[in-house]
């Protein structure tokens, strides 16, 4: 659905660059698009008691936005930031959800999009249970193995709960 989507002329899709530390959204926002990452990669975060808390990663080849605010239209918990230049087509909630709601196979693609966002919530819910580092690093390999190539490992490590140190030594010893 999403290769249809980026190639429909019935959607707006406008190109945002940005530089590393841009934000596509920031916590109090409200979102009002759905983003396709052409190149580069983004980290939806929020800062708790004074830390920040990474929760997700997009990278390119993949979409990302604010799903709760976007949903709710409420203020965001999340701001979304760059890691480095990065490369966005941007569409309209407005414009997505016409072009979502024309045709059942529509709706059903985007259920489905949907519903996979709901079971990576979970997976990464459980990752975090793990109280074993490897273990954690070991799934989000097999889940996201682009995303070790695509983002800082220090991004890595605050979102696996521990510090880029221990993620390295993990990374270079044979797990």
């Amino acid at each position: 659905m999403i290769q249809a989507a980026l190639n429909s002329e019935e959607l707006d899709w406008k190109r945002l660059d940005l530089k590393k530390n841009d934000f596509l959204i920031r916590k109090g926002e409200i979102e009002k698009h759905i983003y396709y990452i052409v190149k580069g990669a983004v980290r939806a975060f929020s800062i708790i008691e004074e830390n920040e808390k990474t929760i997700r990663f997009g990278y390119t080849n993949s979409i990302i936005n604010s799903l709760s605010s976007y949903l709710t239209s409420k203020p965001s918990e999340l701001g979304i930031q760059a890691l480095r230049k990065t490369t966005i087509l941007q569409c309209s909630k407005t414009s997505f959800e016409t072009y979502v709601n024309a045709t059942k196979e529509r709706l059903s693609a985007y259920n489905r999009i949907l519903n996979e966002s709901i079971v990576g919530l979970i997976e990464r819910e459980i990752d975090l249970m793990h109280t074993k580092p490897t273990n954690r690093i070991k799934r989000l390999q097999k889940r996201s193995p682009q995303l070790f190539q695509e983002v800082p490992h220090k991004y890595i490590a605050a979102y696996l709960k521990m510090s880029p140190e221990t993620l390295s030594r993990l990374l270079n010893c044979k797990m």
